[in-house]
């Protein structure tokens, strides 16, 4: 039986994605979230038509422009450009459904797909690897990996940091999150997430500052910074 996700972002932000009021890097979580979650897939729809619906209702200004005019001019800068063939950037859909880590092989949401073709170099520290995926400068964004059995040390957040959890199972203080879970942490929220003996799991993180490690010699992690954000 599927997993019931239960974390999924707030009916405010989701009108912000629709509106296109989000940065890059935090639309594509929610883009991604969308895919795996049914629940968001008819709200976000019911969104886009409720806005669709109030631009149709607006009342259109009429101005003395030559429509006709313009679309001759358009039509004939058209027929004056050749043809070029476009270069064969698109790789087979079946080789952008899925990526490799450790040895696994996880299938990715529509969103991710793309982007997952030309991630960063994976990064291994213990159980846990990162890949960096070339989106904006405004926020660190990356697939994380983290293998069974493994926490990652206790931490808080300088920032924002957007957790979408792709495969597997996570655990923190606060909960247990599955596969469509979109956790959502501020510089308030402490946690120490972590998986379980028998499951790994492969996240998509979305960090706009670093993570601040609070116990012990973790502490000594906070100038490694870099293998995170």
């Amino acid at each position: 039986m599927a997993h019931a996700i239960k974390f999924h972002p707030s009916t405010a932000l989701l009108e912000q994605f629709a509106e296109g009021y989000l940065t890059a890097d935090v639309s594509l979580a929610l883009a991604a979230h969308i895919d795996l979650c049914p629940h968001c897939q008819q709200l976000s729809q019911d969104i886009t038509n409720d806005l669709a619906g109030q631009f149709v209702e607006q009342r259109v200004t009429t101005n003395s422009t030559d429509w006709d005019a313009m679309l001759n001019s358009v039509l004939a800068q058209t027929e004056q450009t050749s043809m070029k063939p476009i270069a064969n950037e698109v790789t087979s859909s079946n080789a952008l459904q899925s990526i490799m880590v450790s040895q696994r092989e996880f299938k990715l949401p529509r969103a991710l797909q793309r982007l997952s073709a030309s991630h960063g170099k994976w990064l291994h520290l213990g159980g846990i690897a990162t890949a960096t995926l070339p989106t904006s400068s405004d926020h660190h964004v990356s697939l994380l990996y983290i293998s069974k059995g493994t926490e990652v040390p206790q931490h808080t957040h300088l920032g924002l940091e957007m957790t979408l959890v792709l495969s597997g199972k996570i655990v923190d203080e606060n909960g247990e999150y599955h596969a469509g879970d979109l956790l959502i942490n501020s510089p308030d929220d402490t946690h120490t997430p972590r998986t379980l003996p028998d499951e790994d799991c492969l996240c998509l993180s979305v960090l706009s500052a670093p993570l601040q490690f609070k116990k012990g010699l973790t502490r000594l992690l906070n100038p490694l910074q870099q293998f995170f954000f």
